[in-house]
């Protein structure tokens, strides 16, 4: 679903706080006259006509209006750059760990993940506090609340991973599930989740790494 960008989320609110609880209907009959460019943050209004419409703006839910407040924030973009450094590193480490043995290797990816996951939050508004404590170690908690702040989410191997991997790590249960039998295609793994550290880079819009 579409999300705007922040300055268009800072206008969205500041309409809403406006126009009191019939906003919807007041912002849509702006949208039909053409109206909505003479209003404060007009263009940002604007934008959000061409980008997301009506049917977008009937359907916001209290939970996607909390992750609007969450991209109406500025956001750690240092903090966010820090955790994502941490990610690649440890994304690294997994490669060449995948050499040794399976579960340290997994384990590595994991916190890669759980890192990359948190530096999209966190240049979405959460605060490092709100990820250690909302957040934790959970994985797919943290790729949830991602995705409703506009990470994109088409990795299927992705996704298995995280359903597979997250619970275990989240329980410091990563050997055991190993142990357990879980298997799975790691090269594919790796570069799924270099492809969601890129993802979260181009959210934050810096360089990707060279190859």
């Amino acid at each position: 679903m579409f999300m705007p960008d922040h300055p268009t989320a800072r206008a969205l609110l500041a309409f809403r706080a406006a126009h009191g609880h019939r906003w919807k209907t007041k912002l849509l009959f702006l949208w039909s006259n053409g109206r909505d460019v003479e209003e404060a943050d007009g263009a940002c209004l604007r934008q959000l006509r061409n980008q997301a419409g009506p049917a977008w703006l009937r359907r916001l839910s209290s939970h996607r209006w909390r992750a609007i407040e969450r991209l109406a924030e500025l956001g750690d973009r240092q903090a966010a750059s820090i955790f994502l450094d941490r990610a690649r590193e440890f994304h690294e480490g997994a490669r060449f760990g995948a050499t040794v043995a399976s579960a340290p290797a997994l384990h590595l990816l994991a916190i890669s993940c759980e890192l990359g996951l948190k530096a999209y939050l966190m240049s979405r508004g959460w605060s490092h506090e709100e990820v250690a404590s909302d957040i934790g170690h959970d994985l797919l908690t943290a790729f949830e609340e991602a995705r409703q702040l506009g990470l994109p989410s088409r990795s299927r191997i992705l996704v298995d991973v995280l359903t597979s991997l997250g619970p275990a790590y989240a329980a410091h249960r990563v050997d055991a599930l190993v142990a357990d039998g879980y298997v799975c295609d790691f090269a594919a793994a790796l570069r799924a989740t270099g492809s969601l550290l890129d993802a979260v880079a181009a959210g934050l819009s810096l360089p990707m790494p060279a190859p």
